[in-house]
């Protein structure tokens, strides 16, 4: 088999199973653990799979130059506790939405994962978080709100609304690093301003959060149970969050 047939049946295992280990590759390239790991070296320069630890897992972001620059820009799998449950949890917050919603996106590796299944919606995205912005521009998503300016698909440029215009959206959606009974927290305290900013904008509070993170403090406190509208999580959520969060009006969905 030659090493185009090999690196392409790599990939296309990534595509469908998200990560594998050396061993794994081998019987389906059907070669040897240093042939493989090899491929590995090769693709990962390429940017076409991400090399890990004895493996390789499949890249979430479009396919980029290794740019200094671009390292770290996106969420890989390794970023998430579960993958399989934030990807679910990603896509039913987008099944949530209604067609022609204006939604507004926070920052956090489950909400990037939203950008694959906004591709092929006409939901109205409102965001300051680059790389899912970055994402949907490289699929010609048309329709995008940067905040601090509109991005214009046929001119490739950000229009700047006038000051006076208010937007108006359905959800707002964020993650975090802890839900409690104190509410939603972040660790991070410009993401926590600039979130907080949003919500004036916003109907409703989606929270979707991977289900080991309920029942855990994550830092600043972002919303008090009463400002959440719906929780999205896995089905191994704590029960007693669980039925907390019902106890204050919170819709909660288990995926």
């Amino acid at each position: 088999m030659t090493a185009k047939a090999r690196q392409h049946k790599i990939i296309m295992y990534l595509q469908e199973h998200s990560f594998a280990s050396v061993q794994e590759l081998t019987e389906v390239a059907e070669c040897s653990p240093a042939t493989v790991r090899r491929d590995i070296i090769d693709l990962d320069a390429e940017g076409k799979i991400k090399k890990i630890r004895n493996g390789a897992e499949k890249i979430l972001s479009p396919i980029v130059d290794k740019s200094p620059g671009m390292i770290g820009f996106y969420p890989n799998i390794s970023d998430y506790h579960d993958y399989e449950e934030a990807d679910l949890i990603a896509k039913k917050a987008v099944e949530l939405c209604q067609p022609r919603d204006n939604i507004f996106v926070g920052e956090g590796a489950i909400p990037f994962l939203m950008g694959k299944y906004l591709i092929d919606s006409n939901i109205y995205v409102f965001s300051n978080y680059l790389p899912l912005l970055t994402y949907l521009i490289t699929q010609n998503y048309p329709h995008l709100v940067v905040l601090g300016g509109q991005y214009s698909k046929s001119q490739n440029m950000l229009v700047s609304p006038e000051t006076h215009i208010s937007y108006q959206g359905r959800f707002l959606i964020v993650g975090g690093d802890g839900l409690t009974e104190s509410g939603l927290t972040k660790s991070a305290v410009l993401t926590f301003v600039e979130e907080k900013k949003m919500l004036e904008y916003a109907d409703k509070v989606m929270v979707i959060l991977e289900s080991c993170k309920l029942g855990f403090f994550g830092g600043v406190s972002l919303f008090s149970l009463d400002k959440i509208d719906i929780v999205i999580t896995g089905k191994r959520a704590d029960p007693k969050i669980v039925e907390l969060l019902i106890a204050n009006n919170v819709q909660v969905y288990l995926v």
